[in-house]
């Protein structure tokens, strides 16, 4: 199985790299790869123009997971990078403390992990990590597992040693889930793609430090990738739908994605406020994959970009199907069997007949779950019905107009 495809990526001195991209495109294996703790199985990693064979000893590590020895304190984890280096004891310990310092956790050089928070563990390990003087510093998602607050610390106190040239680290190389997190940090942003991995796209970010997380040239970046990340997770583009006819509301496939979890979406927002993809993935407790048709249904029923959500969150739901059964009216594929059941003389439709017409508007959607989607969500609306024992489409007998009570 191929992870990793045609990646060409060039690391220079002096720079902060943050790649990014949806679960799965590699991104971890092609920061271990640089590293040396993985090897490809085709193309080399160069430093400085020469082959990387091993570790690269001019490289440290960061990790997600804090990677501590539970049994030792925390001098002595910090030490532990030292331990192939041939230093003088006096100028060991001098280097412990002063790393320690710098990342802010004198007092506690006795502490052992159990004693620490996760910020103040994620503190030892970045301390580890600069003991060695790196020349790159390598971080894994090292935020990741810590609360808002901690992480936002610690990512200016990254930021801080690297532009204070408080160590002798020049360019730092980290992986990241959230898109602000990257633009905050990084002089120079990696977007990968999936299935195999692949680099979408490399640009700088001019951004000067410190930055502004609510400045409209640090939100309008964030856009950028957002929309980069976004269209690197999904497939690839189908061809083009057909016209519909002048009048008639536009052709546009469904996402396959149930109405109680793009109510459960807007109900997240609702609490948690806008947030990006990544973190509306976290909050929800859904992959990217499974949580972009979601997504998607939101934003086609007009809950995720107006305030529509709100408004249908704020009905009873008596309104709510009210709501939804005027949005689905204007969509085609609703509109399209409607129709069909308002001239049929009997209010209903074979579902041959329908799973005809929506292979000529809809030629690549799979017909089966698109009808299943399609049933579920009417149903939901009282906009129609569906007999699976009699296969056809229905009028139901009390359908909600758009306009009833």
């Amino acid at each position: 199985m191929e992870i990793l495809h045609d990646i060409n990526l060039e690391i220079r001195e002096h720079e902060v790299v943050a790649i990014m991209g949806p679960s799965g495109c590699g991104k971890s294996t092609l920061l271990r790869a640089i590293i040396g703790l993985e090897t490809p199985t085709a193309g080399q990693i160069l430093c400085r123009g020469k082959a990387q064979v091993g570790l690269n000893p001019s490289i440290a590590l960061v990790f997600q997971n804090f990677a501590l020895f539970p049994w030792l304190t925390v001098q002595e984890n910090v030490a532990v990078g030292l331990t192939h280096l041939p230093l003088p004891g006096d100028e060991r310990e001098k280097r412990v403390r002063e790393v320690i310092a710098a990342v802010g956790l004198g007092g506690s050089e006795e502490a052992y992990p159990k004693e620490l928070s996760g910020g103040m563990k994620q503190r030892v390990g970045l301390a580890r990590a600069l003991a060695i003087q790196p020349e790159t510093l390598c971080m894994d998602e090292p935020f990741s597992a810590l609360d808002v607050l901690t992480s936002e610390t610690l990512r200016n106190e990254v930021i801080d040693l690297y532009i204070g040239k408080a160590s002798p680290v020049s360019t730092i190389l980290m992986v990241t889930h959230s898109i602000g997190e990257g633009v905050f940090m990084a002089t120079r942003l990696v977007v990968m793609g999936a299935h195999p991995g692949t680099i979408r796209a490399v640009f700088d970010n001019p951004l000067p430090f410190p930055r502004d997380e609510h400045h409209p040239d640090f939100l309008a970046l964030v856009q950028k990738l957002h929309t980069l990340i976004t269209q690197a997770a999904l497939p690839e583009p189908r061809p083009p739908e057909p016209v519909a006819a002048a009048g008639a509301p536009a052709v546009q496939a469904i996402p396959f994605a149930s109405l109680s979890s793009a109510i459960g979406l807007l109900e997240v927002l609702d609490n948690e406020g806008d947030l990006e993809l990544f973190e509306l993935a976290r909050h929800a407790a859904l992959a990217l994959k499974q949580l972009l048709p979601v997504v998607k249904a939101a934003e086609l029923l007009g809950w995720v970009t107006t305030p529509g959500g709100r408004a249908f969150l704020a009905s009873p739901i008596a309104a709510r199907k009210r709501l939804l059964n005027t949005r689905l009216r204007g969509l085609y594929v609703f509109s399209l069997i409607v129709e069909g059941l308002g001239e049929s003389p009997k209010g209903e439709l074979d579902e041959a007949v329908v799973l005809g017409r929506l292979a000529k508007a809809l030629p690549h959607e799979p017909a089966q779950l698109l009808r299943a989607t399609i049933v579920a969500w009417a149903r939901y609306a009282g906009l129609f019905d569906y007999s699976s024992a009699r296969r056809v489409f229905r009028i139901l007998q009390k359908s909600i107009s758009s306009g009833g009570r």
